[in-house]
Formats: structure tokens, sequence, C-alpha cells
């Protein structure tokens, strides 16, 4: 993580904290934070909102164990996976895991905060579905793979 991604952060974060009466903010997350995935324990202590597919277009899904989201221009396509209203506490521990990862804290849709993974990767993926009809792309489970 370079200088201007730490300023980016930070500027996010304060962006939070100027809203005294509000103490949590929306995350939107697609992989190893959704609830049954490896990371789950980290939004524990925070309310589920649902299953969430993102306003925004421009991205690409990707990965193995876990995924990548990347930008891609002139991509038609949004992720689905979950928003949660989460605390700042549990924010501070996703983004030790994500941002420590690469990932980049941005805001995805209006007032909606996700990971974004700044570098291309140009790998095809089984565990990322693909729906053509919606126009969204999704993590497959690894329990699910069996199948494949």
């Amino acid at each position: 993580m370079n200088d201007k991604d730490i300023a980016e952060y930070h500027k996010l974060i304060n962006k939070l904290n100027k809203k005294k009466e509000e103490k949590t903010m929306k995350l939107f997350v697609y992989g190893s934070l959704k609830e049954g995935y490896a990371l789950d324990y980290v939004l524990k202590r925070s309310k589920k909102i649902g299953n969430y597919i993102t306003e925004a277009k421009g991205f690409m899904m990707t990965g193995f164990w876990f995924p990548y989201v990347t930008r891609k221009e002139n991509s038609q396509y949004s992720i689905k996976g979950e928003l949660y209203e989460v605390n700042k506490e549990d924010l501070r521990t996703a983004n030790r895991i994500e941002l420590g990862a690469g990932y980049k804290f941005e805001e995805i849709d209006k007032g909606v905060f996700g990971y974004i993974y700044p570098k291309k990767k140009d790998i095809k993926s089984l565990n990322v579905i693909t729906n053509r009809k919606e126009k969204y792309y999704e993590w497959r489970h690894t329990k699910d793979m069996k199948d494949l």
C-alpha cells in the first residue's frame, strides 16, 4: 500500500468519523468475509443487511481460494455479494485483512464501501459464477466446487 492509498483510506474513514450520529457504515463483501466463508467471523458483531448486487458496473472477478475484483473499462458487469452495517471495530479488523492483502478500500455505490484489487488479474476461474442475464459476477463457495 502506497502513501496515496493510505491517504484515500484515511479520507474515507474521516468521512465516517464526521458523521458523529452514525457509528456504523455499509460494507459490501463478496468473498471470504461473506457468511459461511473462511473469514466470516470478522463481521459477526455487525448486522447483515442481506444479499446485494452493486449498482455500479465496470468490474471483473477472478481468483482461486479467494476472489479478486478489479475495475475493467467497458465492463457491463456488477458484483453480487452481501451488505453489512459494520461498526468501527469490525471495519478496522476487515481493513487489516483486506488492505494488508493489497486491496483498496473504495466507495462502490453511494454510501456503500468495499474492497477492490488495484491490479488487473487475467486468469480464468471456476470459482466465479457469471450471470449473463442479470450481468453480475458472484464468488462460488469452494464446497460447491465438487460438482464441477
